[in-house]
């Protein structure tokens, strides 16, 4: 009976600790960097890539500003609007991301560099890029029966009264 009881212990114990590290968390030089700055959507620079794959905010969304919140309860991504919003626009980050919300939970991926928002589709991420004070967040929709595809979205970075 004791073995049996020490074998169900050391199997509960492995479970529950490789578990913990295969939890995502996000790298500490990427929390910095993203929390250290508001984030304003912006026009990209013009010929760079594929021109028709980049997103171009709209005036209702162009003086939103978006901020990242790590905890280790939730990563929350939260949107500040500005008073012009975008109605039923469906096609704007805006809407894409938040709908009616003004935070989203989401989870890092550190092979991949991508975010995942909560209660999103399991094929939908969006790959992390950041140079100094642009981010640029890459839409990847990795269904194999849809073909979608990647739209950019530009931002540019204010430092937050905290990180200055």
């Amino acid at each position: 009976m004791n073995k049996l009881f020490t074998g169900s212990f050391a199997i509960l114990f492995l479970l529950t600790s490789c578990s913990k590290e295969n939890e995502v968390t996000v790298p500490m030089d990427v929390q910095k960097q993203l929390e250290s700055f508001e984030w304003s959507p912006i026009v990209s620079a013009k010929g760079t890539t594929n021109e028709q794959l980049k997103h171009k905010p709209k005036d209702c969304e162009k003086d939103n500003v978006y901020t990242f919140t790590f905890a280790e309860s939730a990563n929350k991504f939260t949107v500040n609007r500005d008073k012009e919003l975008c109605g039923d626009d469906k096609l704007t980050f805006e809407s894409l991301i938040f709908s009616e919300l003004q935070h989203r939970a989401f989870t890092y991926d550190k092979e991949k560099k991508s975010i995942k928002f909560d209660d999103s589709s399991p094929y939908q991420s969006y790959e992390v890029q950041l140079n100094g004070d642009q981010l640029i967040l890459i839409s990847r929709n990795n269904n194999p029966v849809a073909y979608a595809a990647p739209v950019e979205y530009y931002f540019q970075g204010k430092r937050t009264d905290a990180t200055k």
